[in-house]
């Protein structure tokens, strides 16, 4: 591979990451059909894995590396970016079509296994070039506080797999344990390096459209200290945590209501007194249903402090799947797809904006028929159809992210 065909420009590694989110969708579509008709030579547990690990690293952990480096470099979207970002992305991106391909023919075998390994490594090597660029940058303290904070978790939500990884070897199979380590990796993924990730790419945003952002260095620690004591939401069937971890785990939960609505109400008031902040309209739509996704994380999240809502709910598979799917298909994936239109890193085309409606159309329904499935469980009552509307969802998804991203490469 030589100089020119490997050193891309930031809009190039967009339109790649885009395509890679296809990929997700398309894994995802074919999951569904297998409910419908048997296929016989694809394995569901298989491309699950394959489905679920591409889209953490090949979307959304790229996606934010890409954005990241912006931010913290100052890069525009036609410039070439440095040679060691340029490295990063190439193993990342190596390393996840390589996690696609292996777990969708064997699942966790020994490849797949080293392979995700290697695609942990390279999250450390990013974090640590882009702490080091962070050290130089002009970003105002609260923005390199919620940077690092998402760096942070990104690693350490990595022990979650070592310690799962050390369960198998020791032959440990105490089922709890191990679902204690997978939410412990998806708790500081999702609610640590994604969630803060997004956090500091909009309050960025708004720094330098207005010169003002709306958050203080000490709102972004009390933030970040958050994060910690909500993982335990994740746990409360565990048997025998103390009474005052689950004081400070309820206390926690109200924190973080009164946090997301006071940084709500001075972004609203911000944009409201600045007309360098409208927002294109493809983009408006997007971010409302993200703003309306976060307050609907939020109030599960509260009712989930009650222990026998808690047990259920974690032990029931639709329910747990809607809710990944709501932070991780609407909150974050929408976020990262609207904040690419808004600097113009995704051009508004021709015809895309039926690619954007049909996006919003097919989540919506996603997540509308999968909460029904979830309380069809509580009720245990079986609704009839849902793998029949959840095929045509994730159709309407995949057709919909094809124009989109047809309309960026033809461009």
């Amino acid at each position: 591979m030589n100089k020119i065909s490997s050193y891309l420009s930031i809009r190039k590694w967009i339109i790649i990451t885009l395509f890679n989110l296809l990929i997700v969708g398309i894994f995802g579509l074919i999951m569904r059909l297998k409910f419908l008709f048997p296929i016989p030579w694809i394995d569901q547990k298989n491309l699950m894995h394959a489905h679920s690990h591409f889209a953490f690293s090949a979307w959304v952990s790229q996606a934010l590396m890409i954005f990241l480096i912006m931010t913290v470099l100052g890069i525009k979207t036609n410039q070439i970016l440095c040679r060691k970002y340029q490295h990063i992305l190439w193993a990342n991106w190596t390393v996840s079509i390589g996690m696609l391909i292996s777990f969708s023919a064997a699942g966790y075998s020994l490849c797949s296994i080293i392979l995700s390994f290697l695609s942990i490594l390279v999250s450390y090597w990013f974090c640590f070039q882009l702490v080091r660029d962070l050290k130089s940058s002009t970003l105002p303290p609260a923005i390199s506080i919620l940077i690092k904070s998402a760096l942070f978790f990104n690693i350490f939500s990595s022990l979650g797999t070592y310690f799962l990884a050390y369960l198998k070897v020791s032959h440990q199979l105490d089922p709890l344990k191990q679902l204690a380590s997978v939410y412990f990796y998806l708790h500081f993924q999702y609610n640590g390096w994604f969630f803060f990730g997004c956090i500091a790419l909009f309050a960025s945003w708004l720094y330098k459209r207005t010169g003002k952002i709306p958050i203080s260095p000490r709102f972004s620690l009390v933030y970040v200290m958050t994060v910690i004591p909500t993982y335990f939401l994740s746990v409360l069937w565990w048997k025998g945590l103390p009474l005052w971890l689950y004081i400070i785990i309820v206390i926690t939960v109200g924190l973080q209501f009164v946090l997301w609505g006071t940084l709500a109400q001075r972004v609203v008031r911000l944009v409201r007194s600045n007309i360098s902040l409208r927002l294109s309209p493809d983009t408006s739509k997007i971010w409302l249903c993200v703003l309306f996704a976060i307050f609907l994380k939020l109030i599960l999240q509260g009712i989930s402090v009650i222990p026998a809502l808690s047990q259920q709910a974690y032990g029931f598979r639709p329910i747990v799947i809607a809710y990944l799917h709501l932070v991780l298909l609407v909150v974050i994936s929408l976020f990262l797809i609207g904040y690419a239109f808004q600097i113009c890193m995704l051009k508004i085309e021709k015809g895309i904006h039926y690619g954007v409606y049909g996006l919003l159309v097919g989540i919506f329904l996603n997540e509308f028929v999968l909460m029904l499935q979830g309380l069809g469980g509580f009720i245990h009552y079986s609704i009839r159809g849902t793998h029949h509307v959840l095929t045509v969802a994730a159709a309407i998804i995949v057709v919909s992210l094809y124009r989109i991203t047809q309309t960026q490469l033809r461009k």
